[in-house]
């Protein structure tokens, strides 16, 4: 019997995979997929879940065979970890995405262990640098860019030939609602706003060649890249949007599943927000409701 890891948040936050992954054998959507997950290693010192390492445990526990990619090896087998103990199958392809070798390799190390690859999820993503161009530094500018859009272009450019080698595929582009809202985050807007129209030209570009491309556009989720400034941001954050909810990671990665899945076979081309309604009203409609509130 698998045994269910209990990473527990505060109680605002979450229980355990297994009350957000719905248990092991709900629905089975993605049965037969093989998917590579980039930037899905599990954050050290930390009990909660990044995007890609909760897109990695959904996918493997909804059937796919799963690619954890990232830069450190710790937090790849950790991710993998978790997977085998949950009854998931997934290996490990540890490597600099940026490089276009390293990158080349670990999409290669995929496909030899699955025999194709039909599934990628574009997640790795760098957040830092500040946002006044005055101000900001180049050298930060340029890692946030190498990151955030030089990797997922790589990763692409070596994924594509196998999904159309596999007669269909699905390819996710995990971007932010700082692509099309002010953030004052600099080199992050920009990459997340190229990620978002390389999505409608991939879109364009693979269609014929039955490959999706679609776009999620994540909120102000309570992750290990967004936690910072500790009960008073949590606050903040839970009231920016029109639910009375904090977004945790596991709200991304359900619509990734959808996204992923056969579900989703006349959808491409498309921007989904997951972001509790944040970018859906103004700012002062939303200081009205929580004045109301």
């Amino acid at each position: 019997m698998a045994m269910v890891i209990d990473r527990s948040q505060p109680p605002a936050a979450t229980t355990s995979i297994k009350e957000w992954s719905r248990g092991v054998d709900h629905g089975r959507r993605l049965l037969g997929k093989r998917a590579l997950v980039s930037g899905a290693g599990t954050s050290p010192g930390t009990e909660l879940f990044g995007i890609g390492e909760a897109i990695a445990i959904l996918f493997a526990l909804q059937g796919a065979r799963v690619s954890v990619v990232d830069i450190s090896r710790e937090r790849a087998d950790a991710t993998k970890q978790l997977i085998d103990e949950l009854g998931g199958d997934a290996i490990t392809a540890v490597g600099d995405l940026t490089d276009e070798a390293d990158n080349a390799r670990c999409v290669e190390m995929t496909v030899d262990a699955f025999g194709g690859l039909d599934t990628l999820v574009n997640n790795v993503a760098l957040s830092q640098g500040g946002g006044n161009p005055a101000t900001l530094s180049l050298d930060a500018w340029d890692q946030v860019m190498n990151v955030n859009l030089r990797a997922p272009l790589l990763t692409t450019r070596h994924s594509v030939p196998h999904l159309v080698a596999a007669g269909s595929g699905s390819i996710l582009n995990i971007s932010s609602i700082a692509a099309i809202r002010g953030f004052g985050s600099g080199a992050y807007a920009a990459s997340k706003s190229a990620l978002l129209g390389l999505t409608r030209d991939w879109a364009y570009l693979f269609g014929r060649d039955s490959i999706r491309v679609n776009c999620i556009l994540p909120g102000h989720v309570f992750t290990p890249m967004g936690d910072q400034g500790g009960e008073v941001i949590r606050e903040r954050r839970r009231r920016a949007g029109l639910l009375p909810t904090e977004g945790l990671a596991w709200d991304v990665a359900w619509p990734a599943v959808f996204l992923a899945s056969e579900e989703s076979r006349w959808v491409t081309g498309v921007e989904l927000p997951v972001d509790a309604g944040t970018t859906s009203a103004t700012a002062w409609a939303i200081q009205n409701l929580n004045e109301r509130r």
